[in-house]
């Protein structure tokens, strides 16, 4: 079974729609249809797009390892198809060059071998009237002229010239950060604190055994609670891991201003 057929029977058996699956995760509801479509080929950076299946796999109830190493099979086999793609351009490239090459030299010898001397004075007198001829209207018209349809020209030019629009999805994900957690040990509550949401968003953990981990989408900063800060360790977006300062129970705040 494919992990977007996956994700689909699970939100089924719940019983919800992709709207109300929206609502809860706060992922957009045309990414949550492409990963149940199993496309994961989408204009979103990876860290971002793992995080968002992680994210869904939770609120599903699935198997977040086991979801992650299926994302991680369907991303390979994506990056494969882009690389026999490209090496399938590179080869038709390299084809057409040489059959234009095969036609050029073809043409020339032809040209060489098979004009005739007489040809050749005649096309020469031909092309040196076309000179006259071209010179005496050039001279004809006046500087005015040629200026007006210089700019005429450059307005053209200037008018189909279209203003590059920036991505929606990375319009929407500006102001979204990731947050990774992971224990290193025991840890009886843990509380983050989304404070770029209005109102604030709470996550609230209890009883998490050494190796437990999860992937958090928040805006901006966010305020964490752990009941064992030595057993904690963070890390926001591409940024390396860190453990929480301090023994016991605790806080600490993160903020990208």
């Amino acid at each position: 079974m494919g992990l977007g057929q996956k994700l689909e029977e699970a939100r089924n058996r719940k019983g919800i729609s992709i709207r109300e699956a929206t609502e809860s995760t706060k992922i957009r509801s045309d990414y949550l249809s492409s990963f149940e479509s199993g496309d994961f080929n989408i204009n979103l950076p990876v860290v971002y797009l793992r995080g968002f299946v992680r994210l869904y796999s939770r609120f599903l109830g699935l198997d977040q390892e086991g979801i992650m190493t299926d994302l991680d099979v369907e991303l390979g086999s994506i990056s494969s198809k882009n690389q026999r793609k490209s090496l399938g351009s590179i080869a038709s490239n390299d084809q057409t060059e040489k059959k234009v090459s095969a036609v050029t030299s073809s043409s020339t010898n032809k040209s060489s071998k098979g004009i005739p001397v007489p040809k050749l004075i005649f096309s020469a007198l031909g092309l040196a009237l076309i000179l006259v001829v071209a010179l005496i209207i050039s001279s004809a018209l006046s500087e005015d002229n040629l200026d007006e349809t210089a700019v005429n020209e450059s307005q053209q030019i200037v008018e189909k010239i279209q203003p590059l629009s920036v991505p929606v999805a990375n319009a929407v994900l500006i102001d979204v950060n990731s947050l990774n957690l992971a224990a290193i040990g025991p840890i009886d509550r843990l509380i983050v604190c989304d404070e770029g949401e209005m109102p604030k968003k709470y996550h609230e953990f209890n009883s998490l055994a050494e190796g437990w981990e999860i992937t958090i989408q928040f805006k901006k900063s966010f305020k964490c609670y752990s009941s064992s800060l030595e057993s904690l360790r963070f890390a926001v977006d591409d940024g390396l891991e860190k453990k929480a300062q301090g023994v016991g129970a605790g806080n600490f705040s993160w903020s990208a201003e």
